[in-house]
């Protein structure tokens, strides 16, 4: 009932479906509040589908959290607002988002919410925090849209998120994810570096926590194996990345391992951990939030995938510096599940084969920081 009586009294003081004109669109609100790392990076090839596409247009991203963390330097971005999370504090999202609208002399055309961000909360701001029409995806509350989409289990998550662009008329195939730092992100990774590699070898980051309450793991004799490896046969350096929560997790595995490598577990915020994937030769990966920032940064990864969750929809498939290695499928975890199908002699195996294929080099790692390098910083040009 309230749905319905907030859209009346829109259809009375806005503008009708049959007036909307994609193609005039000029400013882009898009809303993104569900904001795991993963969720975030995913949405990224949008930003810049719709700016190759519709360079005049500006786009801006309100979020809040990691999602600003993120976007704080990205490229194909315009403004990044932050407000308070809708789904925890609507009223105060709403307030917050028409202030910094104002302020910024942005007047949306239309607003976008991406696969990820299927929340009534999230379609209510839109409503009631921005002008302009609405686009996305939303399942309970299709009404609020006037250019709603469905979630095509056929698409992995970017390409669902890409359909956003034919919302405006735009077509966008085959964007990958992207990153950007600052150059004090890319100084600040090369100081942690340096004490973790000084004789500048070839480096090799292990992430081996994964996203909290899923069965992602993988054994600790395994991982130590894996690390052993790396380090006695390859010549390797190890880092190990993760969140300051990670850091315990992480030094039983290291101490299992014989001390090998250097933890910077909790050192880094997210965009200076893509400056140190950059500058990294390769990664061993569960699928985590951090992979996916080491995909954006086209580091060479090996990735140990769950058997319980389909590939297609978050896993980097088909992408040349990528091997993913996983189970057959299956639709229950059993019981202290640890990825267990997957064996360490596989793991070193895809490793080896990935660093013959992808050599280690200065010139490598130089062309990964430039190409996601950037002067922009969102944060000071706030007004």
């Amino acid at each position: 009932m309230l749905l319905r009586s907030l859209l009346s009294v829109e259809r009375v003081f806005r503008k009708s479906v049959a007036a909307i004109d994609a193609a005039g669109v000029k400013q882009v609100l898009i809303l993104e509040y569900q904001v795991p790392l993963g969720c975030c990076v995913h949405l990224t090839p949008v930003y810049e589908a719709l700016k190759r596409c519709r360079p005049e247009i500006t786009i801006s991203v309100a979020t809040y959290g990691l999602g600003v963390q993120l976007l704080r330097h990205s490229i194909y971005v315009d403004h990044v607002i932050e407000t308070p999370t809708p789904t925890v504090d609507l009223k105060a999202a709403v307030l917050s988002l028409r202030a910094q609208l104002k302020a910024l002399h942005v007047e949306p055309d239309c607003v976008l919410t991406g696969a990820s961000d299927q929340r009534t909360r999230i379609a209510l701001l839109a409503v009631l925090g921005a002008g302009g029409w609405r686009g996305g995806f939303n399942l309970k509350s299709a009404a609020l849209y006037q250019r709603p989409l469905e979630y095509d289990s056929g698409l992995s998550l970017i390409d669902n998120n890409l359909r956003l662009a034919g919302v405006i008329g735009c077509q966008a195939n085959g964007f990958e994810p992207r990153v950007f730092f600052s150059q004090k992100n890319v100084d600040n990774a090369r100081v942690l570096l340096a004490g973790a590699n000084p004789d500048g070898r070839p480096l090799i980051v292990m992430v081996m926590q994964g996203s909290g309450g899923q069965a992602t793991g993988w054994h600790t004799s395994r991982f130590s194996e894996v690390i052993r490896h790396a380090s006695e046969k390859l010549g390797c350096a190890v880092v190990y990345a993760g969140t300051a929560s990670d850091a315990a997790g992480i030094e039983e595995i290291r101490e299992a391992s014989g001390g090998i490598g250097t933890s910077i577990a909790g050192r880094t915020n997210v965009t200076e951990l893509a400056a140190v994937l950059a500058m990294s030769d390769a990664m061993v990966t569960l699928d985590t939030g951090t992979m996916h920032v080491g995909r954006a940064m086209k580091t060479p990864m090996v990735v140990l995938g769950p058997s319980w969750q389909k590939p297609l929809e978050w896993l980097p498939l088909k992408v040349a510096n990528v091997r993913v290695l996983r189970g057959a499928d299956r639709d229950f975890v059993p019981e202290n599940y640890k990825l267990d199908e997957i064996s360490a002699e596989s793991v070193i195996g895809a490793l080896d084969d990935l660093l013959r294929v992808h050599r280690p080099s200065a010139e490598a790692r130089r062309t990964r920081v430039e190409q996601s390098l950037s002067s922009i910083d969102h944060a000071a040009a706030k007004p």
